[in-house]
């Protein structure tokens, strides 16, 4: 099998597998504009992988849900292989690169979306599962049922209504696991775009609290992809099932190497930022996809804006789970003074800046605790994830502005006692030891 690689709709390689190697070969028109990824330049000599796919088309094939959708609707044109799959998704996918089989140009005519409809409706499980059936055919990475839609067109709204600025958007729904995913995103995503110092990704929720609407960054006002996006896992020659192994040091070094020198000390503080305010919030998945640059060239490349910063403390099967991304040799809450010593030491951040960030992003989680205590009081079924929520932004708070626990620093106490919400549940615990089977017998 041999795939078409495009970038901005123009020919630019071939991709194919020979033996037991996977080839990126460029075609001889191909500008030095042209290259498909930061790690792989224009080249004569064709570049090779070993065994697997190489890591920057894997880094949007389709993972969990959606795969196993995939797999259900296009079983018969799958042979078990990521170039199979990359073949049917990877002409719509996320960034300027499109991948095509051979002989086929890029662009799937994906039917247009009622976004005004959708968030409006009451979004249940079935409905969305038919939905994502319904988009499958597109190359979006994660494993929470998510898929890309394009806005149906609307008349222009009367003047102070809210509307939508592109009409390309990541749709996102939440499952058993993570009740309410589309209110819980919404409002921690609130705490760092309200602060106004970094790009933090569009987002609007369902009024259901069940579904979030994102707007995409990697296309142009007219809904064209036009930015190249990688991750900080595929630039460290990563499959995505390792997105987790690496540290924020790695991740920082893979990064900064194309980052140009004058935007280098506003990327230290954009990803500083980022860091921070997943201690605030207690976000435990921001792994090494979950951080990526975005560009249209060599000379404008920058840390694409924030995107999926989730409360995962909120939910019981996350609830005891570990920063992604260790930091200082810890992967731990109460990282104690390496937080501050990797932000003055790798980031050039000195203590006074970080204590100013620490204390801004704070009072933000202070303000939208608030806002997420009123919005409950208003739908009773968001209760109990927003009580959730602002537990562990408690948490977040207490352990990030002093190394010793500190409940003083515990910003939403009052809020909290006066909305009458009781204390967080236990966190969900497996019963079963790790390295011994079920299939053994008891004791």
């Amino acid at each position: 099998m041999i795939l078409d690689v495009h970038v901005r709709s123009k020919q630019v390689a071939k991709l194919y597998r020979e033996r037991d190697e996977y080839v990126l070969r460029y075609l001889p028109d191909a500008a030095p504009d042209d290259f498909v990824s930061l790690a792989m330049p224009v080249r004569e000599q064709p570049w090779r992988w070993p065994r697997d796919l190489f890591p920057f088309f894997r880094q949007n094939l389709p993972e969990g849900y959606l795969l196993n959708v995939i797999r259900e609707e296009f079983g018969p044109l799958l042979d078990g292989t990521d170039l199979s799959l990359l073949a049917l998704v990877g002409g719509s996918g996320i960034g300027r690169v499109a991948i095509t089989p051979e002989g086929i140009r890029p662009g799937i005519d994906i039917e247009p979306l009622e976004i005004n409809h959708l968030l409006k409706a009451e979004n249940t499980s079935q409905k969305f599962a038919a939905l994502v059936r319904q988009y499958a055919r597109v190359a979006v990475s994660g494993v929470v049922p998510k898929f890309i839609a394009t806005d149906t067109k609307q008349p222009q709204s009367p003047l102070g209504k809210p509307t939508l600025r592109t009409n390309r958007h990541i749709i996102k729904g939440s499952d058993d696991a993570t009740p309410y995913l589309g209110f819980n995103e919404f409002y921690t995503m609130r705490v760092l775009a309200r602060l106004n110092v970094v790009p933090v990704a569009e987002c609007r929720m369902s009024e259901d609290g069940k579904i979030l609407v994102v707007d995409r960054f990697d296309v142009d006002q007219h809904g064209i992809p036009s930015y190249g996006v990688e991750d900080a896992c595929g630039l460290l020659g990563l499959p995505p099932h390792e997105k987790y192994a690496p540290t924020t040091e790695k991740v920082w070094n893979a990064t900064r190497a194309y980052i140009p020198a004058e935007r280098l000390q506003a990327q230290r503080e954009h990803l500083g930022w980022q860091l921070l305010t997943n201690y605030v919030v207690r976000n435990a998945d921001c792994h090494s996809k979950n951080i990526a640059l975005f560009y249209t060239s060599r000379t404008d490349v920058a840390f694409t804006p924030v995107y999926d910063l989730v409360t995962t403390q909120a939910y019981p099967r996350f609830a005891e789970s570990p920063p992604g991304l260790s930091i200082g040799g810890r992967q731990t809450w109460t990282p104690g003074r390496s937080l501050e010593s990797f932000f003055k030491a790798v980031l050039s951040i000195p203590p006074r800046q970080y204590a100013t960030m620490v204390e801004q992003l704070c009072e933000s989680a202070v303000v939208v605790g608030k806002e997420v205590i009123e919005s409950s009081k208003n739908e009773p079924a968001w209760r109990n994830v927003a009580k959730h929520m602002v537990h562990a932004w408690n948490d977040g708070m207490e352990t990030l502005r002093s190394p010793k626990a500190a409940p003083q620093w515990r910003g939403l106490d009052s809020a909290i006692a006066e909305a009458g919400f009781s204390g967080p549940r236990k966190p969900e615990r497996s019963r079963q030891a790790i390295g011994r089977s079920e299939l053994l017998g008891k004791r």
